[in-house]
């Protein structure tokens, strides 16, 4: 823990460093906050997909997902059955929780249902919440006071779009955990006397997010370039890449088993093409490279158009050029900068260059939401200095984040046709979803 004291904090009009029990009761609400942040129904093809699976493993003990209850075109076809597109490595864990339920008559259907509160709850959120005790942990190797740390900790949890996607069955949001997570044990690994454990932990934590969301594999791949480079970390590489290979092995052989290759199913358009399918490869992310001019504009839309990343993650606007000050400026941090640096460049340079469609019928760009408690981590230098100002856009920040996040809760998977902007869609289709719920807790509890 860090041993700057109340006073200071009161001396620059903040109150005063909380004690242990403040802490617990922060992380207590945050608790709630995850209970009562859930979407109990499949909203999209997407989810849809991944219960389908998930049924299909419990239900039917197998990975075709043709013969369940979802109806969902996110699907691959091979050797005569269907299968989701989706990597596995979510499902793997939802399929934990589902048995039990399933045991005990809580069933999957496509309708508002318990099951999927569960799963999600016991899957994506308390994933949320442990992400968030692991990032609260690794400011303590900043300066900053326990109360600000707090702060910062739940600016991450509900004031950027790591709140909307906890909402439901996401890889986005399951990566983005996993990154926190490894991320708290990389920087753990620079400053302990044993780099290997952490390592190792790290290593894990970041295949988990990678084998559940491909293209951050770029996280572990960047990072691992530094312990590479690093003649201390060095030692700890073995341990770092085994568990890297442990992580991502499930869903190399899931992949495998249903296609006969380890390339992922879906960046395979042949895949998607069975009769009647919706998709054509033009639609499809990573099937063919985007001309100059395309870039040219597609890159703004997703940065800051009416979907735009930045737009919805208003402490972006701060979080970026702090981290990028911290590796030019050779700072303590300034490693880890780098890389988290680099993975931003590649991650959003990918999907500018073999994507076409802003991530589908979703709630701004699903696809940048791993790199956010990245960028989060930088905020603390704002938070470390003097100054009124720093709290007044602080909290200015914060006031506009926390409503962005929590109107995409309500739905991250918005309909395109209450209008282009996910923001305004959201608040059109509130009542509609409300008047929904109402409904089925009626015939629930006549």
């Amino acid at each position: 823990m860090n041993s700057e004291s109340g006073s200071t904090d009161q001396a620059q009009g903040v109150a005063p460093r909380p004690g242990r029990k403040a802490v617990y009761l922060v992380f207590a609400v945050l608790a709630i906050v995850a209970m009562v942040t859930i979407v109990p129904k499949a909203m999209s093809w997407n989810d849809s997909s991944r219960m389908a699976t998930i049924q299909a493993l419990v239900e039917r003990g197998s990975l075709a997902i043709g013969s369940t209850d979802f109806t969902t075109e996110d699907k691959v076809f091979l050797n005569g059955t269907f299968y989701s597109d989706k990597p596995i490595t979510p499902q793997l864990f939802g399929a934990l929780v589902y048995l039990p339920l399933s045991a005990l008559g809580v069933k999957l259907h496509p309708g508002w249902n318990l099951a999927y509160y569960l799963i999600t709850l016991m899957t994506m959120k308390l994933l949320w919440l442990l992400s968030l005790v692991a990032f609260f942990r690794t400011l303590s190797f900043t300066t900053l006071s326990q109360a600000r740390r707090l702060w910062l900790t739940v600016a991450l949890g509900v004031g950027t779009l790591a709140l909307t996607w906890s909402a439901t069955f996401s890889n986005h949001s399951w990566a983005a955990s996993w990154v926190t997570i490894g991320f708290s044990f990389f920087v753990k690994a620079r400053r302990g006397s044993r780099p290997a454990p952490s390592l190792l932990l790290a290593g894990l934590s970041l295949g988990l997010a990678g084998s559940s969301d491909v293209p951050t594999l770029i996280i572990p791949a960047v990072f691992g370039c530094y312990v590479l480079l690093d003649s201390r970390l060095r030692r700890g590489l073995l341990a770092y890449v085994a568990a890297l290979a442990v992580a991502i092995a499930p869903w190399l052989v899931v992949n495998f088993a249903i296609s006969g290759s380890l390339v992922p199913v879906q960046l395979v358009a042949e895949n998607f093409l069975w009769p009647g399918s919706p998709w054509t490869p033009d639609m499809l992310s990573g099937g063919q490279l985007n001309t100059p001019e395309f870039v040219a504009t597609y890159l703004p839309g997703l940065l800051v158009g009416s979907r735009g990343f930045l737009f919805y993650n208003p402490f972006a606007w701060i979080a970026i050029p702090l981290m990028v000050a911290e590796f030019i400026r050779r700072r303590k941090f300034a490693p880890e900068a780098l890389a988290a640096t680099a993975a931003t460049v590649v991650i959003i340079g990918y999907y500018a260059l073999w994507s076409n469609n802003y991530s589908g019928a979703s709630y701004s760009i699903r696809w940048f939401v791993p790199l956010l408690p990245l960028w989060m981590f930088f905020v603390h230098p704002l938070l470390e200095g003097r100054g009124r100002w720093r709290w007044l856009l602080f909290f200015a920040l914060l006031a506009m984040a926390v409503p962005i996040a929590v109107i995409g809760a309500w739905d991250p998977w918005p309909l395109r046709r209450y209008g282009d902007v996910p923001l305004l869609a959201n608040l059109k289709m509130t009542p509609i979803h409300a008047a929904s719920l109402w409904e089925a807790i009626r015939q629930q509890f006549p």
